[in-house]
């Protein structure tokens, strides 16, 4: 089975309405009696930026320099958007999608200003919203890395060799009672891509070459994810597993899945664990 994603991606027949716009492979339910030991509580740094930004690469060194001190413990998806057309509009290749701007305008808030940002779309006591200027992201995923995990969140990625389809398996198995709407998301990111980016450091106004990382190229699920339940028992296991087709237009060897776990309630959307694989 194959996952529609975009025009550049194939459908394979029956017809599926796309209510939810995640067609599962995998989809089971169950309770276990005896809990896991609980994983170690992941970060996720989402990095509003934009390639007319001037500084938005320090902002960039930022979150690479926090995921580089907590090796396999942060996770960065950074986020182009629609908006901010002046610091936003391509120089040369299109960042901009709308599910980054859809998590921007739903999920974290739409900021002022650029470079700015969110640590586990949290809102944090003193603030308003979850976002935060990037010196300050170090300090705040150091709270969140001390933080007790709700949720064990385990993603597998398999990659068919010489091709371009990639099945993603997520078990998620929840630790803690959850009684708010809890989601599902499901992401790719891209690594390792050199386009020009304005920048106050250089001569020129402009780093020609400048290697941009970590950025949201597409979303399997919505923007808000798969609805798990909004109420989940300590105990409850969810399997999912979609196989997709990844677009020619995205380098897959720099790549990867990032899952997470979240609220999406009006209460708050924090998130409750992150996960990310290479493909």
């Amino acid at each position: 089975m194959i996952l529609l994603l975009g025009s550049s991606c194939k459908e394979v027949p029956p017809f599926i309405d796309y209510s939810e716009p995640i067609l599962l492979a995998k989809d089971t339910t169950y309770v276990v009696q005896t809990l896991p030991s609980p994983q170690p509580k992941n970060v996720l740094i989402e990095d509003i930026s934009g390639v007319r930004c001037v500084n938005c690469p320090d902002a960039a060194v930022t979150a690479h320099e926090i995921r580089d001190d907590h090796p396999g413990r942060v996770v960065v998806m950074t986020l182009h958007s629609w908006k901010f057309s002046g610091f936003t509009r391509p120089i040369a290749d299109t960042f901009n999608t709308q599910v980054a701007t859809d998590i921007i305008d739903n999920l974290i808030g739409s900021p002022s200003g650029l470079p700015t940002g969110s640590v586990d779309r949290k809102t944090y006591t003193g603030k308003t919203d979850p976002l935060l200027p990037p010196p300050t992201w170090a300090s705040f995923v150091n709270d969140q890395l001390n933080e007790k995990s709700a949720v064990n969140l385990d993603l597998e990625t398999i990659h068919k060799p010489g091709s371009r389809d990639v099945i993603v398996n997520v078990t998620a198995t929840f630790l803690e009672e959850q009684t708010v709407n809890t989601h599902l998301s499901l992401f790719i990111t891209e690594s390792h891509i050199i386009s020009p980016q304005k920048s106050d450091t250089a001569q020129t106004g402009q780093i020609d070459q400048f290697e941009h990382n970590f950025i949201l190229r597409a979303g399997i699920t919505s923007f808000s994810g798969l609805l798990l339940s909004n109420s989940i028992p300590a105990g409850t296991v969810y399997e999912k597993g979609v196989a997709l087709e990844i677009p020619s237009k995205y380098d897959i060897s720099n790549c990867s899945i990032v899952a997470i776990i979240s609220h999406v309630d009006a209460s708050g959307n924090d998130v409750l664990q992150v996960a990310e694989s290479e493909i």
